[in-house]
């Protein structure tokens, strides 16, 4: 008793827990699967580096500071840095100094290569936008084929379900003496393959659910499940003609705004390449000041001696001049380094005559560069307006299969209920009535099929709309 209680509560809470399963709808699927997927985050990455290399392109307006130090050990016949003359004593130095530079003119390969960086972060975010759009598109149709894949399980479980109505009364019938038991035995057969085709469902969506946790990076060991409560109605087609749909998709896909930023970002680099040819002109200017040991300086003490300058003519008695008393010693670092300073200004003017042709080979790579991104939005372009051309197409034969499938599912079923009561009266042998069941289960799944190809393909052309995917 115990232990049945146990299972009973067991199962209470399996049941409770997978209740309290939250259900994803598409958006939030599409949200998840952006934020965790790897291709993204690199763009993303690599959006961070451009936006460094345009915070770098900007300061080269800024005028640039420097400053070093040095400390030296003079040993040997070198010259002293404080006296410029030679010495063989062994003499420790230093020297600073702090340089500026600024560049006035450079052919605006500073401002050009301003207005390539920009261009190179936009670019950059369309790229992330292309991936962005390719991903929510994955999942859009892998979750639509989760939907699918859970009506088809409907359909193998009722039909199923008709198998198994279908063999208790072919064994009343059988027992009566009615029918012969080979409907029995047809039937039973018929229940067997119902049953696989219940399998394949159920393992149709298993793969489908593998395939978009995969898509969103979604954690193995937690419970996911789509929410099944959508808008599954069968769209109309749309009004626009192909033409339109494709200038529309032209104005809205990243793919297109990519390539025409390439292309810009490419003339720039033109730009930035032919100020390489050009005169530079820069300013600069430095402090510079030097300390070293052998550096002495002479003060006086306060006190004279009297130093003889002369004799008188007659006693021939010697004539003295007081003369202040003096001492050397080192001189200061500070005051060294204040008595040493020194300043420089100046103008550098850059002429390039002849360097290997580098510039010249820079410039020319730059207008290929332009072409071949030029051609490269030609060949987007055309890819564009053949895919949309394709889609439309396969959007209008998508909709003819389905509203023929569906007028011959509405045939198949009346077959069905119509050889359904035939057989019961005894006026239509087993066989027959299983190759009716099998036409409308048949008629069944190629009408969902038929539904689910249609609303992918309104999905697709609603995509190069610029629309929002939805279900």
């Amino acid at each position: 008793m115990q232990k049945a209680i146990l299972i009973l509560l067991t199962l209470f809470a399996l049941n409770a827990s997978a209740q309290d399963v939250e259900k994803w709808n598409l958006q939030k699927c599409v949200d998840y699967a952006l934020e965790h997927n790897t291709s993204v985050q690199q763009g993303e990455l690599q959006g961070e580096i451009l936006s460094n290399n345009l915070r770098q392109a900007k300061l080269g307006r800024v005028p640039t500071l420097n400053g070093s130090g040095n400390h030296n050990y003079n040993i040997g016949r070198t010259i002293d840095p404080f006296t410029n003359t030679f010495s063989t004593t062994t003499i420790q130095s230093n020297s600073f100094s702090l340089s500026s530079g600024v560049l006035l003119y450079g052919g605006s390969q500073v401002n050009n290569s301003i207005k390539q960086s920009q261009k190179a972060t936009e670019a950059n975010k369309q790229s992330i936008e292309v991936v962005r759009n390719q991903i929510a598109l994955s999942v859009a149709t892998t979750y639509l084929q989760i939907i699918q894949s859970e009506e088809n399980l409907s359909i193998a479980e009722s039909q199923l379900e008709i198998t198994k109505n279908q063999l208790d009364r072919a064994l009343k019938l059988v027992q009566s003496g009615s029918v012969n038991q080979s409907t029995s035995l047809n039937l039973k057969a018929q229940l067997a393959n119902d049953r696989v085709n219940v399998i394949n469902a159920q393992n149709s969506i298993q793969l489908g659910y593998n395939a978009l946790i995969n898509l969103m990076q979604f954690p193995l060991d937690q419970n996911f499940e789509i929410e099944r409560n959508i808008n599954t109605q069968t769209p109309t087609l749309p009004s626009e003609s192909v033409a339109t749909l494709y200038e529309m998709a032209l104005e809205n896909l990243p793919e297109i705004k990519q390539a025409e930023l390439q292309i810009t970002q490419s003339q720039l680099g033109e730009k930035v390449a032919a100020g390489g040819l050009q005169p530079s002109l820069s300013a600069y200017g430095n402090i510079n000041t030097v300390y070293s040991q052998s550096g002495k300086e002479i003060n006086t003490t306060g006190q004279y001696d009297l130093v003889p300058i002369g004799y008188t003519k007659t006693s021939l008695e010697p004539v003295l001049q007081p003369q202040p008393i003096t001492e050397i010693k080192d001189k200061a670092f500070g005051n060294q380094i204040s008595d040493n300073l020194g300043q420089q200004v100046g103008i550098s003017l850059s002429v390039p005559v002849f360097n290997g042709y580098r510039n010249k080979t820079a410039f020319e790579n730059a207008k290929l560069n332009t072409k071949i991104f030029e051609l490269a939005l030609d060949n987007t372009k055309n890819q564009l307006r053949n895919d949309i051309t394709t889609a439309y197409t396969k959007l209008k034969a998508a909709k003819s299969r389905y509203d023929a499938s569906k007028l011959s599912e509405e045939a198949q079923k009346l077959n069905f209920e119509f050889s359904q009561k035939r057989f019961d009266a005894g006026m239509m042998n087993g066989v027959d009535l299983l190759t009716a069941k099998n036409q409308w289960s048949q008629s069944l799944t190629q009408m969902l099929n038929a539904k689910y190809e249609y609303i992918f393909r309104a999905l697709i052309i609603e995509f190069y709309k610029g629309n929002k995917l939805s279900l």
